[in-house]
């Protein structure tokens, strides 16, 4: 019995070794676009660029509301104090006729590069349709909020990915409109980042903006769109085939059947902390226990040995933790990304 654990030991130590001394692959420095699951055949030219239900870019999936999205331009640009991060975008379009009536703007960590961006500072906004954050951290973080988009401004304040949307557009025959209603997410962790945007065309009312009941469909929409951003960003959307998010201007009866059990509750840092603590350490209890019995062969000691361990690496984790963020200096954040127009609250709003 003696000669099989340290046999299993032995293997432990050599695999953690073999894992640490082994090289990482390269990353493909080409912008990664998936197509849906049942077609996962990378795609190239923007013109036959065809998406249904989801798009995943750069490991990380997003839902699309209904309808047929083209691939209209993807770029990769610098971002962040002395352009150290490199950012995705990716623009897609919904047409109607000719007519171009929504968009979607995804920008996103490259899969080898820094995802320390931090907080879009319209999520603090006060002067928005709507502005909310769930949980802000150095590391982590969600947000969301919903504007008023003014579409007419110099391309060079706009994200390069769509600029290049615009001139292919215009190529194209395709009619852009001069404003949008939007709304955005802005969701990070440890490991990536991503920020999406999504953009509706809205008639105009008698102030020149969107009408109010056009308004509340979308605050609505962006409520109840959270949970599924926020699945995506985790890679947790499955494999249906169908449409990921219902139209906007039907926010109102899609909402109501979407559970969303803590959408828009803000979540401090020790709280989000806490709750991180007791996930990790529930599977490394059953760890502990599993190695344990394997090791000892009595239930009872390995069972004792798992809880005393757990209560005692808990709060070691959770006191080591809370010293780093108070003396840890904070990384340098990539902060605010362009956009395709100048985000406000929009005619009539102050």
């Amino acid at each position: 019995m003696r000669n099989w654990r340290t046999a299993l030991g032995l293997v432990a130590v050599v695999t953690v070794l073999l894992a640490m001394i082994m090289p990482v692959p390269a990353q493909d420095p080409a912008v990664r676009i998936v197509a849906p699951a049942h077609d996962a055949t990378p795609k190239a030219a923007p013109a036959i660029d065809l998406f249904r239900g989801v798009i995943a870019v750069e490991g990380k999936e997003v839902p699309l509301p209904v309808g047929e999205w083209r691939l209209a331009g993807r770029a990769v640009s610098a971002a962040g104090e002395g352009g150290q991060r490199n950012v995705v975008s990716v623009a897609l379009v919904r047409l109607h006729d000719l007519a171009v009536d929504a968009a979607i703007l995804i920008q996103t960590n490259r899969l080898d590069s820094d995802a320390a961006w931090g907080k879009a500072t319209a999520c603090d906004r006060t002067d928005l349709y709507f502005a909310r954050v769930r949980y802000a951290s150095d590391h982590d973080g969600s947000c969301a909020y919903a504007a008023y988009v003014d579409a007419e401004v110099g391309r060079h304040g706009t994200d390069a990915a769509w600029q290049q949307a615009l001139l292919h557009g215009a190529g194209n025959g395709w009619r852009f409109p001069s404003n949008w209603i939007e709304a955005a997410y802005r969701i990070t962790d440890p490991r990536d980042a991503m920020q999406v945007r999504y953009l509706f065309d809205a008639p105009a009312g008698a102030d020149g903006g969107p009408p109010r009941p056009a308004v509340r469909s979308l605050v609505t929409w962006t409520e109840a769109s959270w949970y599924a951003v926020g699945s995506g960003f985790r890679n947790r959307l499955g494999t249906d085939d169908g449409d990921g998010l219902p139209d906007w201007r039907q926010a109102g009866a899609a909402g109501a059947a979407v559970a969303l059990p803590q959408a828009g509750v803000e979540q401090s840092q020790v709280e989000h902390l806490g709750a991180k603590t007791v996930t990790y350490r529930i599977f490394g209890t059953m760890t502990d226990l599993s190695v344990n019995y394997l090791w000892l062969g009595s239930l009872p000691s390995a069972g004792g040995l798992a809880v005393v361990g757990a209560v005692a690496s808990s709060a070691l984790y959770f006191v080591h933790e809370l010293v780093w963020t108070r003396f840890e200096r904070p990384p340098t954040l990539v902060g605010d990304l362009p956009g395709v127009g100048v985000e406000g609250p929009g005619p009539g709003r102050s």
